[in-house]
């Protein structure tokens, strides 16, 4: 439950704030050339009653329009958007009651000021008669097509609710598809230590150990802080490094101001078990493996570099754990992040860049934690 409502809330945190409220407020477009499509076709009433010089009646012209959109695109939905948490019938009933009420009386509202101007300008008309007219058309009106707008609203709340559950799913499914790989792989690395040599065994059991609590962790989660996912990959290649021994050599080039930015668990696993399997794990010598994270061009790059046996091309994106995590990033963040594979030097180089969108997202939570 934790997770759904973490990754929900990473769905909808950037969404626009008025569009729970005032679900047209993205049409802005359509209703700006709408309101200029009203106000000419008013003007073009005053050239033919050659009224041009009128400002009272340019007034009228200019207000009425955008008076009678806001109080059809954002007044009538409110009332049958306030109860929406309710459930039935109490939502239609209460959502009827603040409609009904509110329409009506902006149906009153409505030609008051728009009389004023053009009693203004000489124009004599009966008060009463338009408002009663507003208030038998206009208001029951309103009444309907705020209810319609709400309803095309919940409708597109609950699509957007489904899409959010769907992608949990799918996050859930691809992070227990890593575990159990991962949990082979070291139960496979700790039967050739339990005939060579028991005492390494047991420290690899007790680093196991810590690991699995740490995959536990991760996998209630939708996003950890870096520092957590360094904590992982610290545990793996402790395995790794007693059955490998001095043919592992780990350097960590790590920014720490980038612990607290919170990625996908286990992005960078798999690339490390990538790199210690057909990298180093073959080489006789054994190699170097290089673990960076850091900030280049507005972009944090999280890279895995190794030396060893050369670049294999077919290795780059045809195991497992590459193809998730492939699937993951773009879950996660869709274009906004790559994964590359490829020579580097005397060695392999695998890179995460996450674009500049992410990283002023990060920055802004860092420095503002109170608007998360």
């Amino acid at each position: 439950m934790e997770a759904a409502e973490t990754w929900s809330d990473a769905i909808f945190e950037q969404s626009d704030p008025w569009k729970a409220w005032f679900p047209l407020a993205r049409n802005w477009r359509v209703m700006g050339v709408t309101y200029l499509l009203w106000v000419g076709f008013l003007a073009y009433g005053l050239w033919a009653a050659h009224r041009l010089d009128a400002p009272w009646w340019w007034a009228s012209a200019l207000s009425a329009p955008l008076t009678h959109i806001g109080a059809f695109a954002f007044l009538a939905p409110l009332p049958w958007i306030l109860p929406r948490r309710m459930a039935p019938p109490w939502r239609f009933i209460l959502g009827f009651v603040l409609s009904l009420v509110t329409c009506e009386t902006a149906a009153v509202l409505l030609p008051l000021f728009d009389g004023w101007l053009l009693a203004k300008g000489g124009v004599h008309f009966s008060l009463g008669k338009v408002i009663n007219l507003y208030t038998s058309l206009v208001g029951p009106g309103m009444m309907i097509v705020g209810g319609l707008i709400a309803a095309r609203a919940h409708s597109e709340e609950r699509r957007e609710a489904s899409e959010a559950e769907a992608q949990i799913a799918k996050n859930r499914l691809l992070q227990s598809q890593i575990h159990p790989h991962v949990l082979f792989n070291a139960l496979n690395g700790l039967a050739e230590l339990v005939h060579k040599d028991a005492k390494a065994a047991e420290r690899a059991i007790r680093h196991l150990s810590d690991l699995l609590r740490n995959l536990l962790q991760a996998s209630e989660h939708v996003r950890l802080p870096l520092r957590e996912e360094r904590k992982v990959v610290a545990d793996y290649l402790a395995l790794e490094a007693i059955r490998l021994g001095p043919r592992l050599r780990v350097t960590w080039e790590w920014d720490p101001a980038l612990d607290a930015f919170e990625v996908p668990p286990l992005l960078l696993q798999p690339l490390v078990e990538n790199a210690i399997k057909h990298g180093i794990a073959p080489s006789v010598p054994g190699g170097d493996l290089v673990l960076r994270a850091r900030l280049e061009g507005g972009a944090v790059l999280l890279e895995v570099w190794n030396s060893g046996m050369p670049f294999k091309e077919a290795v780059a994106g045809g195991g497992i754990g590459v193809k998730n995590l492939r699937s993951r990033l773009s879950l996660h963040f869709g274009s906004d992040a790559t994964l590359t594979i490829g020579p580097s030097g005397q060695g392999t180089l695998a890179c995460i860049r996450l674009e500049a969108t992410q990283v002023e997202c990060w920055h802004e939570t860092v420095e503002n934690p109170g608007r998360r």
